[in-house]
């Protein structure tokens, strides 16, 4: 393997680490709202959502807000990626020229919400 294959491959598991983390982060917080003193431990967390399949210490209660705040960060994340790929797609077609501009045109009771944040 070369130089820059061996790169790009630290550079795709840093990437997946960095995701699987911001993923969990977000999930274990959302978890703790909804679930307070019920919370489990971080770690029995991400194995039950490696591994669903396998036997867990968590509770029904505890699985089903897991799985939900899992789907809800992937459903997220595939928003995002859509609204790129329009951007993307209006920019190279010179429909717009900037986010703002896209953020406008695509959601814009949003934008109006966003200039307004802008100047306060």
């Amino acid at each position: 393997m070369n130089v820059f294959e061996e790169t790009t491959k630290q550079l795709l598991q840093a990437l997946i680490a960095n995701a699987e983390k911001e993923a969990m982060d977000y999930i274990l917080q959302e978890m703790q709202t909804v679930l307070g003193e019920e919370m489990p431990e971080a770690d029995a967390v991400r194995t039950y959502l490696q591994d669903p399949d396998n036997s867990t210490t968590l509770s029904a209660e505890q699985q089903i807000v897991a799985m939900d705040k899992l789907l809800e960060c992937a459903e997220v994340n595939l928003r995002t990626l859509c609204d790129l790929i329009r951007y993307q797609q209006l920019k190279d077609a010179g429909v717009v020229n900037s986010v703002k501009e896209f953020l406008h045109l695509v959601h814009p009771d949003d934008a109006c919400d966003i200039s307004k944040e802008d100047t306060d």
